[in-house]
């Protein structure tokens, strides 16, 4: 056996003091060997680090990183440059995870040498909506050992697919061959780390099979803020979500050939930039962040990469209103 850990499972902590017995019992129920667990304490201002230190000598391979609060993607940052794992994983501390996950995907990334294994998983609506798969079953399949381009395109193609990071393991050495962090203070970072990887990997997996339960509630940092302040934020996000997708696709041409869906991510994240601005309450904030979308190009981007009638159709009809909106 290789003296390095199969798996590294990295965990960006900021004030989860609630959530983290329910997690650390969950990693330990797994079953697993020859693992290794990095906790990265992004400046925690609760009791985080306390229940941290309560659980450490649980884990045969603990490793404790703290650092002042930079976010999650530099805590996953800070995590995974201290990673020995053949395979790494960033599970949320607010989520379920069966304890059957980890060794199932292991299973099969071992068994087929992949770059990435996949899994689906469940979204649990804390207000006792009814669960649901995050990958519809009959929408997304599971594959055999295909590679990266395949799976994104097939998984866009079916307008289900969801980037996410915390349903993967990944190769460590293939994101350090190519460099792959993620991007400081950006929310919803996952959409281009998992795109610029997945156009990279050889040889990915995905089992229709649901091992992590994805919750939905008010605590959650995506719903924290309201109003127009949560539009303004959601815009720029996006925006700057697509200079990264239209960066990494001149990085890859050939490998979006094989995905041509890619071009249509760029138009259906630019559809929902404009009904954000749309939705925006203050006629000067709307006005603003109008302009700032036509005048900077975003427009004749986004309305160049819609690749299907339905999504032009759509841009079409809101094109109007953002024109008013603009004066």
């Amino acid at each position: 056996m290789s003296s390095h850990p199969v798996l590294s499972i990295v965990v960006a902590v900021y004030n989860g003091e609630k959530f983290l017995p329910h997690f650390f019992d969950s990693l330990l129920a797994q079953n697993l060997s020859h693992w290794e667990l990095i906790v990265v304490n992004d400046g925690s201002k609760d009791n985080s680090e306390e229940v941290i230190r309560q659980y450490q000598d649980k884990f045969s391979h603990f490793k404790l990183l703290t650092q002042e609060n930079q976010g999650v993607s530099v805590a996953r940052n800070t995590g995974m440059a201290q990673a020995t794992g053949q395979y790494i994983t960033f599970p949320d501390i607010d989520d379920e995870i069966s304890p059957k996950m980890y060794g199932r995907l292991l299973e099969i990334a071992l068994a087929g040498d992949l770059d990435v294994a996949t899994c689906n998983g469940t979204y649990i609506y804390t207000n006792g909506d009814a669960p649901k798969a995050i990958f519809p079953p009959n929408k997304v399949p599971s594959t055999g050992v295909i590679s990266g381009p395949e799976w994104l395109e097939m998984g866009l193609s079916s307008r289900k697919f969801l980037h996410v990071t915390w349903l993967n393991l990944y190769r460590l050495e293939l994101i350090r061959q190519h460099n792959f962090s993620f991007e400081p203070k950006l929310h919803h970072q996952d959409i281009p780390w998992t795109t610029e990887l997945l156009l990279v990997a050889k040889k990915v997996q995905f089992i229709n099979e649901q091992y992590y339960n994805y919750l939905i509630h008010n605590q959650s940092v995506s719903h924290s803020l309201q109003g127009d302040e949560r539009s303004v934020r959601k815009i720029n996000t996006y925006l700057k979500i697509i200079d990264m997708l239209l960066a990494i696709y001149k990085r890859y041409p050939e490998q979006v050939k094989q995905a041509p869906a890619c071009l249509w991510q760029v138009g259906k994240e630019g559809l929902g930039v404009i009904q954000a601005i749309l939705a925006i309450k203050s006629p000067e904030i709307q006005r603003e962040m109008a302009q700032k979308f036509i005048e900077s190009g975003y427009w004749d981007v986004v309305w160049s990469h819609a690749t299907t009638i339905k999504l032009k159709w759509r841009l079409i009809r809101r094109y109007t209103k953002l024109k008013a909106a603009a004066k």
